[in-house]
């Protein structure tokens, strides 16, 4: 049994062989044009939806990773500000007890005095540190100061929060009253540290030996409490650590995985086209030849 071939067939299965070679040619083109591997989801079903999976959980492992970023500056910034609290406190005490010497006279007293206010303005300026224009130390108020210059409390007692895994919440903060003490209207010697660095300048202008004694005494107690404090922001920040490791590990592993899913490999893609490009020469000179013949060639 014989089948006849007709010139229509034939045409048909040229233009068909044509456009194949010129679509291998396009993709191949666009892929190195585009750096993808397929531009629509309908080109690579399975591979488009590992892509979406996997491009989706690093989005969200990035931003996890963003906000640990941001605890870990809340830390630090705090921590810093809290080692110089520390340092003035220790000046603070020194002064004081220069102050109890009962060789001082008035003019000297005075200077101790004065020094010591100023270590009070110094410790305003301290508990009003900022990150990116919030105080670490105002809770999660939307004041720009956490303390105004008198030593009032302008903040809140709420507690700043980052998301830094599913189902993980780490509380970054430390307000102002639980760093800096509760004020006192009745003793301000046994109130927050800026009334007891006051009240002990007042009672070394004065000359009140017992009641410099006394503020050394609180002294030391806000010195026992800031030491907690930067013990708990030294915590965080062992926390957000460890996390930020582990984040920026999977942030490479699953960007790998989407890399291998979506970009193509520029080298093989290369080769793709010029294999592409070949076939398709090859193609329409195939067809130019198949053409150009007819059964005049023959008639002689």
């Amino acid at each position: 049994m014989s089948f006849r071939i007709t010139d229509s067939r034939l045409n048909h299965q040229r233009t068909t062989r044509i456009e194949a070679g010129r679509r291998k040619l396009a993709k191949a083109e666009e892929q190195i044009s585009t750096g993808r591997r397929f531009q629509r989801a309908s080109e690579q079903p399975t591979d488009a939806s590992k892509l979406l999976r996997h491009s989706r959980r690093l989005e969200r492992v990035q931003q996890f990773k963003r906000n640990s970023e941001n605890g870990r500056l809340w830390s630090d910034t705090a921590d810093q500000a809290l080692q110089s609290i520390s340092r003035e406190m220790t000046r603070a005490r020194t002064l004081a007890v220069q102050g109890a010497n009962e060789t001082n006279g008035p003019e000297q007293l005075q200077t101790i005095a004065t020094d010591i206010r100023a270590i009070a303005d110094s410790l305003i300026t301290l508990s009003n540190t900022k990150v990116l224009g919030r105080p670490v130390f105002g809770g999660t108020t939307d004041s720009s100061d956490a303390y105004a210059s008198d030593g009032t409390y302008l903040g809140d007692f709420g507690v700043v929060r980052r998301t830094i895994d599913t189902g993980q919440v780490v509380g970054i903060n430390s307000d102002g009253p639980d760093v800096f003490g509760v004020s006192s209207v009745g003793d301000p010697l046994t109130g927050d540290l800026f009334q007891t660095i006051r009240a002990m300048a007042d009672a070394v202008e004065a000359g009140d030996t017992a009641e410099i004694r006394r503020g050394m005494e609180s002294v030391d107690v806000a010195a026992n409490r800031i030491a907690s404090a930067e013990g708990r922001v030294g915590a965080v920040s062992q926390q957000l650590d460890s996390i930020d490791d582990r984040l920026a590990g999977e942030v490479i592993s699953v960007g790998e995985r989407v890399s291998k899913l979506r970009d193509v490999d520029l080298a093989e893609a290369v080769i793709r086209l010029s294999s592409a490009e070949a076939s398709y020469k090859a193609t329409l000179s195939a067809t130019s030849r198949g053409l150009s013949i007819s059964l005049l060639d023959f008639l002689r």
